[in-house]
């Protein structure tokens, strides 16, 4: 039995070597990608972080592209034909243009977040409220996932406002607070003390910290203000190891912290 000029059988045959080929040359080009664009590979060109992006956004343009034609080879195969079919998208242009604006919103955000280096995969970006690492870049959406394991999938043309936190050196902040009582100068020297022992104990310093001297009084402590220039995202690492430290060396020179005391008296 045949059906347009080809028998069943051969149908069947077609549709799976259309199948079987779209998916080798998918994976094919893929490898030869990501072995091309290998972000552990120095390039002349490009910087680590962008060979990433490209990666992840030539992959998604072979994938759809493969696929497209593979669809329309799908058709022809039955009888379909694709050449008036393509001619024929080229009249309804507008509408189908109107019916995917936001798609082409997201693909020109996509391009713009590239060439204009917004972000890379791997960086460290708040991207409205949401803070985490950049694990992908598609044509349509851009996929951040936060240190406790949540990812959000993100429109592109969301997109319009990014803060990036690995584009440069970050800054560690620490706020130290001590009693009322304290001899300030005293535990500034203590703090400048064990500062300056830091940058060798803490490997994401890139520069000795600086005790700013005090930032604020608070309502039952005097805090005193210590910044370090770390390696970029390791801010909220470097932070976590210099309180302790700073804890340390206080403890050690009979110097409190305070923390909240509420004091209730009862009238007669």
């Amino acid at each position: 039995m045949k059906i347009f000029g080809l028998t069943i059988a051969e149908e069947i045959y077609m549709t799976v070597i259309i199948i079987v080929v779209a998916f080798i040359l998918e994976k094919f080009l893929k490898a030869i990608i990501k072995k091309t664009f290998n972000p552990e590979k120095k390039h002349k060109r490009f910087d680590t972080r962008k060979v990433g992006t490209i990666r992840s956004l030539l992959c998604n343009v072979v994938k759809y592209v493969i696929w497209v034609l593979a669809i329309l080879s799908l058709l022809s195969v039955y009888g379909v034909n694709t050449a008036a079919l393509i001619t024929g998208l080229g009249v309804v242009s507008l509408v189908v243009g109107l019916a995917f604006q936001d798609i082409l919103k997201d693909i020109l955000v996509g391009a713009s977040i590239l060439f204009e280096n917004w972000y890379a995969v791997g960086d460290l970006v708040k991207i409205g409220d949401f803070t985490g690492t950049v694990t992908s870049i598609g044509l349509k959406a851009t996929r951040v996932q936060a240190y406790t394991g949540e990812i959000k999938i993100i429109s592109n043309r969301n997109i319009t406002e990014v803060i990036n936190y690995s584009l440069d050196k970050s800054m560690a902040v620490v706020d130290v607070p001590v009693s009322y009582e304290t001899d300030i100068d005293k535990a500034e020297k203590i703090l400048k003390t064990r500062a300056a022992t830091l940058k060798d104990k803490i490997p994401f310093l890139t520069d000795e910290p600086e005790v700013w001297g005090v930032e604020e009084l608070a309502d039952s402590s005097v805090v005193i203000r210590v910044v370090a220039k770390c390696k970029p995202t390791k801010h909220y690492e470097a932070q976590r190891l210099m309180k302790k430290e700073f804890k340390d060396a206080l403890d050690k020179s009979g110097i409190k912290i305070p923390y909240m005391q509420i004091e209730v008296h009862n009238e007669k």
